[in-house]
């Protein structure tokens, strides 16, 4: 099993297009490279201010499920989402949070890389990397996934509710 342990360089705001070209350069030596997860839009997997790792990607090795940051070619924004389906050497990504369709195609040319690793509060979190991202993926494909991780929310608020009223 691979480890990544970047030293690190330095902590500053940056915007998108000076990330991305960040990553690419980090990518490109084969070195894997981190930062905090800016946004909601792949909660409850990945949560804003979460360190994610993003390592280098072969096209072949991409499968449905495996979250990507990547370039979206309309916004050049860097984002992070989960592939939910791949067509002729294409992607489509979505993020876990997103009720709506998604981000629609994005070629391999627009990948930056493969997420590999999570840490919130300097503790790993796997769940959304193993094998359960297919389920997630197939669920967000459906637009189910969303409705379930709110009701999950709502049964689980209930018994935190149910637990202090009865201690």
């Amino acid at each position: 099993m691979l480890t990544y342990e970047p030293a690190i360089i330095a902590q500053q705001t940056i915007d998108s297009d000076e990330l991305a070209i960040l990553i690419q350069a980090a990518l490109a030596g084969g070195s894997a490279i981190s930062f905090n997860a800016p946004g909601r839009s792949m909660a409850p997997f990945i949560r804003s201010e979460d360190k994610i790792f993003v390592a280098p990607v072969a096209k072949a090795l991409i499968r449905t499920g495996d979250a990507l940051a990547f370039v979206h070619p309309d916004t050049g924004r860097v984002l992070v989402h989960r592939v939910i389906r791949i067509s002729d050497g294409q992607y489509f990504l979505k993020g876990d949070n997103v009720k709506g369709e998604g981000d629609g195609w994005i070629s391999f040319e627009d990948v930056l890389g493969r997420v590999v690793r999570i840490q919130r509060d300097e503790k790993e979190i796997h769940l959304g990397l193993g094998v359960e991202r297919k389920l997630i993926a197939l669920l967000s494909r459906w637009k189910m996934l969303v409705p379930l991780v709110n009701f999950l929310r709502r049964i689980k608020w209930g018994f935190k509710r149910l637990i202090t009223a009865q201690g």
